[in-house]
């Protein structure tokens, strides 16, 4: 099973198999062999918890604002008794409201760190393409659209691409359950067979500058310069092409064997700064992972 980009760049696939492409995994991957069983659980189970939770908060902010009511009659009450018990029912209603209310907007959902051991690398790395392809969705870089009953695709609102981004939004590519995806908490939210269109997007952790710095084939990293130069033509793209060149400068074969700290030194005094070694060593450096986003990256040698 050869691992290439399994669909064509101008239809519509199901969520999940979308996600899987976006991972460049081969033709007929599971999700759970992705992200397990048990982590998926997880999450539905956090979004449940996060549904009662805010169920409860409403609760507790209608019964506040009645209150806040009754202190209001009471105080405006000529009698200076009900006055006098209206104004602590008052301040303490007013402020069991305003608490809830806040609370309303602290996200419950869990983070990659809640989830995954830190020493699963590879699941952190994948949950992190997750968070990517949503974002990616809710943006309208990547097109989603329902699948209606009679065959139909219709393209969904920016109000609703939203929910993706929302709390829990990650089970709508996660789980076939839809009764979990009333659990987020944007309204409106799709409630149909959801599709998307990937046109060549992949994630853009799978290349960083660490990718290139570790290709050992000599002549697969000299193509993979090549295709990256081929498509770095635009004005835009002066400091993806500099990474470019301090990259091949670090594969230099003079410099094969040396430590990265010596390379420094070397490549310091031809005027490279410490700095953009260090992020293009560590594979963070912004300009190239950026750039590398607006690239057909399944093409990627």
């Amino acid at each position: 099973m050869q691992e290439q980009l399994p669909l064509r760049p101008a239809e519509f696939v199901k969520i999940r198999d979308g996600f899987i492409a976006f991972l460049r995994r081969p033709t007929g991957t599971s999700l759970q062999a992705i992200i397990p069983a048990d982590v998926i659980d997880a999450m539905a189970s956090a979004a449940k918890r996060g549904r009662k939770r805010r169920l409860w908060l409403d609760f507790v902010r209608l019964t506040a604002a009645v209150a806040v009511l009754v202190a209001t009659v009471l105080i405006l009450a000529p009698d200076p008794i009900k006055t006098g018990i209206g104004l602590p029912l008052l301040l303490g209603a007013g402020t069991v409201f305003i608490l809830a209310h806040f609370r309303t907007k602290i996200r419950d959902e869990l983070e990659i760190e809640d989830i995954v051991p830190g020493t699963n690398e590879a699941l952190q790395r994948d949950l992190r393409a997750l968070a990517e392809f949503r974002n990616l969705i809710a943006s309208g870089d990547i097109p989603c659209a329902e699948m209606l009953p009679d065959g139909t695709l219709k393209p969904l609102a920016a109000n609703a691409l939203r929910a993706f981004v929302a709390d829990h939004g990650a089970l709508f590519v996660l789980s076939r359950d839809q009764a979990i995806w009333h659990c987020t908490p944007h309204r409106p939210i799709p409630m149909s067979e959801l599709r998307v269109k990937l046109a060549g997007r992949v994630t853009s952790g799978l290349v960083t500058s660490r990718t290139l710095l570790d290709t050992l084939d000599r002549d697969l990293f000299d193509r993979r310069v090549e295709w990256l130069l081929s498509h770095a033509n635009d004005h835009r793209a002066r400091s993806f092409r500099e990474a470019i060149q301090i990259i091949v400068a670090l594969r230099r074969p003079e410099l094969d064997g040396i430590t990265f700290e010596g390379k420094k030194e070397i490549l310091r005094a031809e005027g490279i700064s410490d700095s953009r070694l260090e992020k293009i060593h560590a594979g963070v450096y912004p300009a190239f992972n950026g750039f590398l986003r607006s690239l057909p990256m399944h093409e990627f040698p």
